[in-house]
């Protein structure tokens, strides 16, 4: 189907309207790029900032407890020790008897 000269004629009144269509829509995509950065950055500075609850409080607490200095009591020595056997049941040591026996000294 031929283009005629008035088709062309309504295409080039409407060229500048297309026109400013096409750079709207592209700044547009831009702006859009630019806020959600700008979006993201805010929740990301908020985030460092915010103090982060640990997820298992228990592990803490246990934690906290082994690392704790002279206790008073008979009672909780034996537990503690009780507890640091079984967290040693637990964790299964591997130790090379070859490791660190032969040193490369040729750079």
């Amino acid at each position: 189907m031929p283009i005629k000269p008035i088709d062309l004629q309504a295409l080039f009144l409407q060229l500048g309207q297309v026109g400013k269509q096409q750079a709207a829509e592209k700044d547009g995509a831009a702006l859009h790029a630019s806020l959600h950065g700008a979006l993201v950055k805010k929740i990301e500075d908020e985030a460092a900032k915010a103090v982060q609850r640990p997820k298992d409080d228990q592990a803490i607490t246990e934690s906290i407890e082994n690392e704790g200095g002279s206790s008073s009591g008979g009672q909780s020595t034996e537990k503690k020790r009780d507890d640091k056997s079984k967290a040693d049941d637990d964790v299964e040591t591997i130790s090379d008897p070859d490791l660190g026996a032969h040193i490369d000294i040729s750079g």
